[in-house]
């Protein structure tokens, strides 16, 4: 069951050892779409690196232990490489946004020609809109790995 996009809460009749036993048989049957990783009650599913692209989401999922199930709440990513440079760009951007604004108002209110840092403004800006736009292509791109990755809990839980 999706209860918001990229979150998961499943329930399952099995006991968290059963789900492990499940993920590692998928990924044994399965060797070449998902890499699983466990620790603890936490599984980490990422698609193999043969078929990863930059944008390929990763699944978490927590294993929490109630009296006669055993709920699986998950949440899928962004690659943290990708997001962390995501991240950093809109950092520098909007510090160079600030920045040129501050150096604007300066120019302004001493009357030299400040149409560079409008420029420069305008061009972060643009820098904001384009990577909204990359960061929609790639969520298209790795629709099918996602809905795959349901499937995963799916198959797991069931």
């Amino acid at each position: 069951m999706r209860t918001e996009k990229w979150q998961i809460q499943k329930s399952s009749y099995k006991t968290t050892d059963e789900i492990k036993a499940a993920c590692n048989q998928l990924q044994a049957k399965d060797q070449a779409d998902y890499e699983v990783r466990s620790n603890g009650d936490h599984i980490w599913v990422e698609v193999d690196q043969r078929k990863k692209h930059y944008w390929s989401p990763m699944l978490r999922l927590r294993l929490v232990k109630a009296e006669n199930e055993t709920r699986i709440e998950g949440k899928i990513a962004e690659n943290p490489l990708l997001w962390a440079f995501f991240v950093m760009i809109k950092i520098a951007s909007i510090f160079i946004f600030v920045l040129s604004g501050v150096i604007a108002w300066y120019k302004f209110n001493l009357g030299y020609n400040f149409n560079v840092q409008l420029f420069v403004m305008f061009v972060m800006v643009s820098v904001w809109f384009a990577m909204y736009l990359v960061a929609e292509q790639y969520k298209r791109k790795g629709a099918r790995q996602i809905d795959a990755l349901y499937h995963f809990v799916d198959a797991i839980a069931a």
